[in-house]
């Protein structure tokens, strides 16, 4: 694994005179017997040119990684971007994973899979936390697919479902609206004329239903998105869940650029989805990404409750900075 790494990365040097950032992390969750066993050292290397894609590879106490990026332009029709990551444990487990984003005309479809033979955690130790519900189980496959229909400029057809350890369906609508402000009239303007707007964001509603096993209910959404970029979202269900007893659950994050500084970046989010089974029912984490020096710091902090009733918590620390680039154009400023 060691040499297919090293072979995969020289062959990205070669390939082209991209941007090449060096990756640095460190991890700790609490709970482990020791430091180590509840730590990740981490270094790394990615935006890698790979004839049309990029690659990223990275070692740590814990695995060896590497992932690959690609993307291509359908004229006239839409885009594809696909990726593969695979992860080694020195202990032996292999997780592999894949994604493929398309947008082909009013369709946009995004599908994904992942066969492992370890745990998530055994890889990065916050992965139980993470917004987006992780499949916890120590070996497995699983699979999603979600295709979304452009009705009209504001109407959105979404379906989909999830396959693996609690295999499922959904199905719904989103409905989206600009939201604008008149403008005041400028001096000399024709008092007649219609009054001048300006776009302030945007709200997404959302309603459908999901089905599956010990899952059945109703869910409902709002996002809101200002021009500045701050975006808030919060879904939620309400049904039936195992044995047919109610249940419900809620998840929400907001974002904000440039709350730190020029272009840094905050996020905060809370999940509650008890009726998962193979997934942490409470996850909840901040994540900080801000310009330092000549790359970026970044600070997340994640925790919540486990499916056996345990809580645990834990923080990352990294920092990325670009080693080489484009050259510069004539007459420009070191």
């Amino acid at each position: 694994m060691t040499r297919m790494m090293t072979a995969l990365a020289l062959a990205a040097l070669s390939g082209g005179a991209g941007a090449l950032n060096l990756d640095f992390g460190v991890t700790y969750r609490g709970g482990g017997a020791s430091v180590w066993d509840g730590g990740l050292v981490r270094f790394g290397v990615s935006d890698l040119t790979l004839g049309r894609g990029t690659l990223a590879a990275g070692v740590s106490n814990r695995a060896l990684e590497v992932g690959v990026t690609q993307g291509l332009s359908v004229p006239l029709v839409g885009a594809v971007a696909a990726s593969a990551d695979a992860a080694v444990t020195w202990g032996g487990g292999v997780r592999l994973a894949s994604r493929v984003n398309a947008t082909l005309g009013p369709v946009a479809l995004n599908a994904g899979g992942a066969l492992f033979t370890t745990a998530a955690t055994a890889v990065d130790p916050l992965a139980a936390w993470t917004l987006a519900p992780t499949d916890l189980r120590e070996r497995g496959w699983n699979a999603d697919v979600t295709a979304r229909y452009r009705l009209s400029r504001t109407l959105i057809a979404v379906a989909g479902g999830e396959f693996g350890a609690q295999p499922q369906a959904l199905a719904g609508v989103e409905w989206r609206r600009d939201l604008t402000r008149v403008l005041p009239p400028a001096e000399g303007d024709d008092p007649e004329a219609e009054p001048a707007t300006e776009r302030t964001g945007s709200v997404t509603l959302r309603l459908g239903a999901r089905a599956g096993r010990d899952v059945l209910g109703v869910t409902g959404g709002v996002t809101y998105g200002a021009e500045s970029g701050v975006t808030l979202t919060l879904d939620a269900l309400a049904g039936t869940g195992a044995g047919g007893a109610a249940t419900w659950g809620a998840s929400g994050s907001l974002s904000a650029p440039d709350v730190l500084g020029e272009d840094s970046l905050a996020r905060a989010y809370v999940a509650y989805e008890p009726w998962r089974t193979a997934s942490a029912p409470l996850r909840v984490g901040t994540e900080v990404r801000v310009p330092t020096g000549s790359g970026t710091l970044s600070v997340d902090v994640r925790g919540g409750r486990l499916r056996d009733g345990s809580a645990g918590f834990g923080a990352q620390v990294g920092y990325s900075f670009p080693l080489g680039g484009p050259p510069e154009e004539p007459g420009e400023e070191p």
